[in-house]
């Protein structure tokens, strides 16, 4: 089998720590044979901590599906944001101050004003941080916006951008992805790669940005309590957050 397992709220609790349980479990299957991967939206500085401790040496995916990369970190597989479409997108937001907003590039932001102190985060992480220019010929892995009306910013960029992926988390946090940087396809990839056939392949996750690679996948586990309804709807089992084992219990009824 090929497991393939998003991070935030499927392993990881809401303080970002995988339980032993979950981790142990997830060793053990490995120590089987079976193949283990992760799919997040995370960019590669927040996710390979993560990565490294479960020891993935396989092809991953990180931006919702937009890079796929080795066990050695070469990118494999990008699925960017051309320049003009970002200016575009971003074109009637630049003066609005109410929202937020970073163009990413891997691990590095371009924002409105890279010296305001809500990028000191960034700094203090070492990541690069520049002041966005239009124009200027740069893909992007995605654009991620930061607004109280986020709801209301989803629907206009819907009705205006319909080529657009969009996923809502979190406290007013929006990020748009071009067609294509989906989980799904990052999964479909990786799975072609590894010579493991769809049946094969078993998907856990819980947010919007899971739902293409719950589909795909020969069996879909949704996660938590909070799982996104798309999630349940297309899901094959449900289980527990990762608070009380839900990933471990399936993995020790299913393949220990």
């Amino acid at each position: 089998m090929l497991l393939a397992f998003d991070l935030d709220r499927t392993l990881l609790t809401e303080d970002y720590e995988m339980p032993p349980r979950i981790h142990e479990a997830i060793m053990a299957a490995a120590d089987r044979g079976h193949l283990v991967t992760v799919l997040t939206g995370r960019q590669f500085g927040s996710a390979k901590p993560y990565i490294d401790q479960l020891e993935v040496k396989l092809p991953h995916s990180t931006n919702h599906g937009a890079r796929v990369r080795d066990a050695e970190g070469q990118v494999l597989r990008r699925v960017l944001m051309p320049g003009t479409d970002a200016d575009r997108l971003l074109a009637e937001y630049l003066d609005d101050h109410d929202i937020e907003f970073s163009c990413v590039i891997d691990d590095a932001l371009y924002v409105r004003d890279p010296s305001h102190e809500r990028w000191n985060w960034v700094h203090a992480r070492s990541r690069s941080v520049a002041h966005y220019r239009a124009g200027v010929g740069l893909e992007y892995d995605k654009v991620v916006f930061h607004a109280q009306r986020s709801r209301e910013l989803d629907q206009l960029i819907a009705e205006a951008h319909p080529g657009f992926l969009r996923y809502l988390w979190g406290d007013g946090y929006l990020e748009v992805v071009p067609t294509g940087a989906d989980k799904g396809s990052a999964l479909a990839y990786i799975a072609d790669l590894l010579g493991v056939p769809r049946s094969e392949v078993v998907a856990f996750g819980d947010g919007t940005n899971d739902v293409t690679m719950i589909e795909w996948a020969g069996t879909g586990v949704a996660v938590g309590e909070n799982a996104h309804p798309d999630v349940l709807r297309h899901a094959d089992v449900h289980v527990a957050a990762p608070e009380d084992g839900g990933v471990a219990d399936w993995i020790e009824r299913n393949l220990l």
